[in-house]
């Protein structure tokens, strides 16, 4: 988890698949709302922002992943799309988007995905889950604090939360009262609009809390 694993692939290997989910999105999105983002504007917003989460975060071959709020399948597909060998969970607690996801997934021929259909706070008292993650991704699923709560109790220590976020600097401040409750180390601005918190210590039995408790009471300094 250095930003050392291998390259996303490029080319032939991926590029049908890819097309391929991009279809289904656009043609899902016509019946429930997975993303609001123009077709074509697609492979700038949703392929290239995946793939630049996935250089910075750099998994091991083989790790464990997880995205959670997965919706559309934007970083956690199409970071299965690019890197065949990673072992994906999204978590995604809408049942027709989770459907969506577990169709986009067998139509991308991507056999180490699987989609949880739950919240993510559920998820992460699962014992089957928690901390058993080398790395979780989101893209705008919460704020930063919350989404501390939400990823930290899924990651193996050394593991790291690697997110999009709108202003990394400033959800790096903001999160740290929320990383350190939930075993997180300092907050850091990887890059322009991704957030990174790598887990030093074990989550306490408390986190994550009740479902939507998170979010209406976000861990804050003090």
């Amino acid at each position: 988890m250095t930003g050392d694993g291998p390259a996303p692939l490029t080319g032939v290997e991926t590029e049908p698949r890819l097309v391929r989910y991009l279809e289904e999105l656009y043609r899902w999105n016509e019946r429930i709302n997975l993303t609001s983002i123009p077709r074509d504007e697609a492979e700038q917003r949703h392929l290239a922002e995946a793939r630049h989460l996935l250089v910075r975060a750099g998994p091991a071959t083989g790790a464990r992943v997880a995205d959670i709020g997965a919706g559309g399948g934007v970083p956690g597909l199409v970071m299965a799309i690019l890197r065949p060998d990673l072992r994906v969970t999204l978590i995604e607690s809408d049942r027709r988007k989770a459907g969506f996801l577990l169709h986009a997934a067998a139509v991308c021929d991507c056999p180490l995905v699987t989609v949880e259909p739950r919240r993510a706070e559920e998820v992460g008292r699962d014992a089957a889950h928690r901390a058993g993650y080398d790395l979780v991704v989101s893209r705008a699923t919460a704020s930063a604090p919350v989404l501390c709560e939400l990823a930290l109790p899924l990651l193996r220590l050394g593991g790291r939360l690697v997110a999009l976020v709108t202003g990394a600097e400033a959800g790096a401040r903001a999160a740290a009262a929320a990383a350190s409750a939930c075993g997180g180390g300092p907050p850091a601005a990887l890059a322009p609009g991704i957030l990174a918190i790598t887990k030093v210590a074990p989550t306490p039995d408390l986190y994550p809390r009740r479902a939507g408790t998170p979010a209406r009471r976000p861990l804050q300094p003090g």
